[in-house]
């Protein structure tokens, strides 16, 4: 990605494991294409008309601070489209 920017994200060990898992299968390239493709689909949801509510956070099988993480995403994306 040319227009990239690196950032530092903490995962906990066990969503760290299943994406090394994903790795080893060969379904992602490393952990910064999990992470890129699972916002994206996020961005994806929301620019479709999709909303990101905290029921939805409460009910997702994700960590906490994944779902922080997510939540911060929505809020910058909403904020840069203006």
């Amino acid at each position: 990605m040319a227009d990239a920017q690196e950032i530092v994200i903490t995962l906990s060990a066990p969503d760290l494991e299943t994406i090394n898992e994903l790795i080893a299968d060969g379904a992602v390239d490393s952990v910064a294409d999990f992470v890129q493709r699972a916002v994206r689909l996020v961005l994806d949801d929301v620019e479709a008309g999709g909303e990101l509510s905290a029921e939805a956070f409460e009910t997702a099988e994700m960590s906490d601070a994944l779902a922080r993480a997510l939540e911060e995403v929505e809020t910058v994306f909403r904020r840069n489209r203006g």
